[in-house]
């Protein structure tokens, strides 16, 4: 796979797995009477699970700095590629943190 599609798969999923596990949190606090608190588990978790079968075959679905080390301690992903994973797993959590800021304030 080319690397651009890996950093692409990693940032998409990390964006995903941050936008709908912090939007979840988001809705409980503001609408306990519609959203309850095991909604939170189940947002992360059925998000992940997704992503997981969605992009894995692309790059790995590490979305998380310590699984892409992890991957590299178990001698599964070369370290010449953390920095490409780490990058594009920071800038999806960031773009999803501040979507979220946005939709937060309407």
């Amino acid at each position: 796979m080319p690397l651009t599609q890996k950093a692409l798969a990693e940032m998409i999923g990390t964006f995903t797995m941050i936008f709908v596990g912090g939007g979840s949190i988001i809705l409980t606090e503001r609408y306990p009477q519609i959203f309850p608190p095991f909604i939170i588990p189940v947002a992360w978790g059925s998000t992940i699970a997704i992503m997981i079968f969605a992009v894995s075959h692309i790059s790995g679905a590490h979305f998380n700095p310590a699984v892409t080390l992890a991957f590299v301690a178990a001698k599964r992903l070369p370290l010449a590629l953390v920095p490409l994973y780490w990058t594009s797993q920071i800038v999806g959590g960031l773009m999803a943190i501040g979507l979220l800021e946005v939709l937060k304030r309407t």
